[in-house]
């Protein structure tokens, strides 16, 4: 018991301290200026029906950081980003590296991106914690964090692996991303993990393609906030590319235009 009394007293706090406010990286454009989105020590989820063009919103997500010239993103990051895809095969994730160097102008010196898929569930793990400790980004990105378990309706699982998630993020004071995917049946998060990780991100959003006539965009949402919801918005992909209202990302490093290039 005198041993538990004394690692845990490392992590009281009383009104005394000055404990500031966790630093924002990243915002988006909402209907009083911009809501928080990311911030450093905490974690944050991206969520939408299989084929929703999630991956697609990482990509564009990623550029608007690097660029800060989106009209729905702003940025006060500064640091080293790195995506895991456990999902896609080598090709369609070198695709994404493609992507993002078009948006961007050039691929950013900043960027990793590590394509998990041929690894197992424990591999996986072990190879972002690993790489977590000894590179210490300060924005990481997990596509998707449903291969990081066996058994998506596992309630211990669920636990272990979101506790994991909160532990990185606190431990090496980055932000940490997520993407799952809903139910096909609702707009749910799928499993039991989708229910751990909604109920401790800071920040969930969800990405799906629209309907009707508006089937060739996808619709970005603030679904949960712990403070001011972002202002929903839409893209669609041209030529490859993700584009919001018409206006086509690329070449940011270019000298300032009329037209912002988003």
């Amino acid at each position: 018991m005198q041993e538990l009394a004394t690692s845990i007293e490392q992590y009281l706090i009383t009104p005394s301290e000055d404990i500031s406010r966790d630093e924002v990286i990243v915002s988006f454009k909402s209907e009083y200026g911009w809501a928080d989105f990311m911030s450093l020590g905490n974690i944050s989820t991206i969520l939408g029906k299989a084929k929703g063009r999630k991956t697609f919103f990482i990509t564009l997500l990623i550029a608007s950081i690097v660029t800060n010239r989106s009209p729905q993103v702003k940025s006060r990051f500064k640091g080293n980003i790195v995506l895991f895809d456990t999902e896609q095969g080598k090709y369609h994730v070198w695709k994404v590296a493609k992507r993002i160097e078009s948006l961007v102008g050039k691929y950013p010196d900043n960027l990793k991106i590590f394509g998990l898929r041929p690894l197992n569930t424990l591999e996986r793990i072990n190879a972002i914690e690993n790489y977590l400790h000894q590179n210490e980004p300060k924005l990481v990105f997990i596509d998707g964090i449903r291969d990081l378990v066996t058994d998506i309706n596992s309630a211990e699982q669920a636990t272990d692996i979101v506790g994991k998630l909160m532990k990185w993020s606190y431990e090496r004071e980055c932000h940490i991303c997520s993407v799952l995917h809903q139910n096909k049946s609702d707009e749910n998060a799928r499993g039991h993990i989708g229910t751990e990780i909604v109920n401790k991100s800071e920040s969930v959003i969800s990405v799906n393609k629209m309907a009707g006539d508006d089937k060739n965009y996808s619709m970005v949402k603030s679904e949960y906030t712990r403070g001011e919801e972002m202002t929903d918005f839409k893209f669609r992909i041209d030529n490859g590319l993700p584009v919001i209202d018409y206006v086509e990302m690329k070449n940011f490093y270019e000298p300032e235009k009329e037209e912002i290039p988003f």
